[in-house]
């Protein structure tokens, strides 16, 4: 084992997220391939059938065709990583969610993708049929004209291109939803029931998303096509037609014929169906893209059936770097990881216990500390941060020496200033008071907008009333708001009040605290027969407390808001399941060990206590216990020659209870030795 001189020595570890992002590229590169036969299978249907070996051949014309509509692929893929986020929506309001989805920088970079993808499909379409060029050529007798169909087929393009866009931040495509099991009733030594993660096979998943993948590619374009040519020729016709005659004229010789269209538009039944048959498989290149790189993506963290740190020199240390790291994507991936480990990987368990030697401590000290520190968000989250302590003031500290002199008087040399004139009085003061805050125009517009504001209740109050209301316009204006028949849109639920607290807001990722919470407790139960050292018990105290304080806290904040609510939080009731199980786990293992190591009596009790699930028949007897007790308490005292005898009969019999001195002791025990003690300590007081 190296000395701790040498650890010191030895460089850093190789960052966590480099080993993570190896294994997704191998996976995108996977996805990106399956994106190709997507591809070439667009090619085959939208290119010329003429010959029927070299309309599907990878290796000719097919081939080229394909690499350009993979491209359209590409840019959703680009897309998917610039957004990618982890966990599910947990917004308060409908219109919370709708101002995340919508109203941010996110939306703006979801919808130019998809319009450069569009474009881009639109583009290689138009170039592999040539019936779609820029102009129909004319006769001897007729000039040459533009071709509406293609100026059509790109508005049609595009019009997908924002439908699509939206339908992707409504569902939420960019978001890798990691599913965590619930607890299983009862013990079961298969390894896969014991899987915090239930991931299926990729084909499985596949199978399971195609025909709702076929029916949105289906919907999507059958509902654009009808909208399409209506919009098309009553609002857009004549724009997109002159900037299709200005990007021509260059190339293309048109006479002054065509600045205008003339007639109808071109678009016959056969047309449209062949413009829906190109939108559905628009549709289902981007639906195939998206679900692919997400199923991918959703896969353990192992690379040939071991952790993706194994391959590391020094595989804690890029674990531990993964568990502080500060994206969310790659602590996730990290945590799971341990939970793995935790599970599965018994020398790498043992590794991670005999690695003590390094300058930051030991290894899983350090590793609890930063799973502990997800438990603590949660609490932070629910109860807010906890009370910043004052700062001592310089003063207290810093004692001057007493004076022997007293101190000399100083005069100022500068010349006094002249009296300030009427205007300088008028202007100076409100000047100088501004240019010397620490906001010079915070406090001209708050006290101009509350005037406002004021005048603004004075003026909405009702009639005959002289009271000003004490909410403000705009509390009363959302106040109203929420009690109309839009109001649900903008009323928070109690169940997405409860997952936005717990799991975190805007996205809340319930799959980290689950690792957290099973791969902590796995591990440090395993210490028992695998840590030699002995470093890992010290850490279950903290652990206990820390299990304890969520759990209760979590359990008061869920029992306060669940009015309502049914079923709509099943990720928060499995964390508190699985709090409770990993708690009670650690109680049964370490309950020898927990008073030495500094778990207090009031910890431990406070633990056992929250293991104990709290049922409803309990709470409805509680009342009962007390309306018992009271009457019980009234028979006993009814009146004060009771409570006299009573005492008398006492203070007689301690009176007749003879005092022995120590001298007259027989044995070890005297008799009477628990009265006599009783009146030492009476005495003593």
């Amino acid at each position: 084992m190296a000395s701790p001189a040498a650890g010191s020595l030895s460089p850093p570890p190789r960052p966590y997220r480099r080993f993570l992002t190896s294994a997704l590229h191998k996976r995108f590169v996977h996805a990106a391939l399956i994106s190709l036969l997507v591809a070439l299978n667009n090619a085959f249907w939208l290119g010329s059938k003429k010959d029927i070996i070299w309309s599907w051949f990878p290796f000719g014309p097919a081939g080229i065709k394909a690499l350009l509509f993979f491209m359209s692929s590409l840019f959703v893929f680009i897309l998917q990583i610039a957004t990618l986020n982890i966990g599910r929506q947990t917004a308060f309001s409908p219109f919370a969610a709708f101002r995340t989805n919508f109203l941010s920088v996110s939306a703006v970079q979801t919808l130019f993708w998809y319009l450069v993808s569009g474009w881009w499909f639109t583009e290689a379409y138009i170039w592999s049929s040539p019936e779609l060029g820029w102009i129909t050529r004319g006769n001897h007798n007729t000039p040459d004209v533009l071709n509406e169909r293609p100026i059509f087929f790109r508005l049609y393009a595009l019009l997908l291109a924002i439908a699509y866009a939206g339908f992707h931040l409504y569902r939420g495509n960019s978001t890798l939803i990691i599913p965590v099991s619930k607890l299983p009733s009862t013990p079961n030594p298969d390894i896969k029931a014991q899987e915090t993660h239930p991931v299926e096979p990729i084909q499985t998943r596949l199978q399971r998303k195609l025909l709702p993948l076929l029916m949105e590619s289906t919907l999507i374009p059958a509902a654009v096509i009808v909208a399409a040519p209506f919009i098309y020729g009553i609002f857009l016709r004549n724009i997109f037609w002159q900037l299709h005659l200005a990007m021509a004229k260059p190339f293309f010789n048109l006479s002054r014929a065509n600045a205008r269209p003339v007639g109808y538009p071109p678009l016959r039944p056969l047309y449209l169906l062949r413009c829906f048959g190109a939108g559905f498989l628009l549709i289902l290149t981007w639906d195939l893209t998206s679900i692919l790189f997400l199923i991918y993506l959703n896969q353990q963290p192992t690379k040939s059936g071991l952790p993706l740190s194994a391959s590391s020199k020094d595989p804690n240390g890029t674990l531990l770097n993964g568990l502080k790291a500060k994206r969310d994507v790659v602590r996730t991936f990290a945590f799971w990881e341990l939970a793995i480990i935790a599970s599965k990987h018994k020398e790498r368990r043992k590794a991670i216990f005999e690695d003590i030697e390094r300058p930051t401590g030991p290894m899983w000290s350090q590793m609890v500390q930063a799973g502990l520190k997800i438990l603590q968000e949660v609490q932070t989250r629910i109860v807010g941060p906890p009370p910043a302590a004052p700062q001592p003031s310089v003063a207290d500290h810093i004692k001057s020496l007493p004076r022997i002199v007293p101190e000399v008087p100083t005069q100022s040399i500068f010349q006094a200033s002249p009296k300030p004139g009427v205007g300088e009085r008028l202007l100076a003061s409100p000047l100088r008071q501004i240019g010397s805050s620490q906001q010079p125009w915070h406090p001209p517009i708050e006290q101009t907008a509350k005037s406002v504001e004021t005048k603004l209740l004075e003026y909405a109050k009702p009639p005959g009333t002289t009271q000003t209301p004490t909410k403000s316009l705009a509390e009363q204006w959302m106040t109203a708001l929420k009690q109309s028949r839009v109001g649900w849109f903008f009323a928070p639920t109690n169940a997405a009040r409860i997952n936005a607290v717990v799991l975190g807001s805007p996205y809340g990722n319930a799959a980290l605290i689950v690792d957290v919470i099973e791969s902590v407790t796995k591990i440090q139960v395993a210490s028992l027969t695998e840590d030699t050292y002995g470093k890992a018990t010290p850490t279950v105290p903290d652990t206990v407390r820390t299990f304890t304080k969520t759990l209760n806290i979590i359990e008061d904040h869920v029992s306060k808001h669940k009015q309502g609510v049914t079923g709509e939080i099943e990720e928060v009731e499995i964390i508190i399941a699985r709090l409770r199980a990993g708690l009670k786990e650690l109680l049964s293992a370490f309950q020898v060990y927990l008073i030495d190591q500094g778990l207090g009596i009031a910890d431990l009790n406070q633990a056992k206590r929250a293991v104990q699930a709290p049922g409803p028949d309990e709470v409805q007897e509680k009342p009962k216990a007390k309306a018992v007790e009271q009457p019980t308490q009234r028979r006993l005292f009814q009146k004060d020659a009771q409570k006299k005898g009573t005492k008398d009969r006492q203070r007689i019999s301690e009176d007749q209870i003879p005092r022995l001195e120590p001298s007259e002791w027989s044995g070890s025990n005297p008799p009477n030795g628990r009265l006599f003690q009783r009146r030492e300590m009476e005495q003593a007081r």
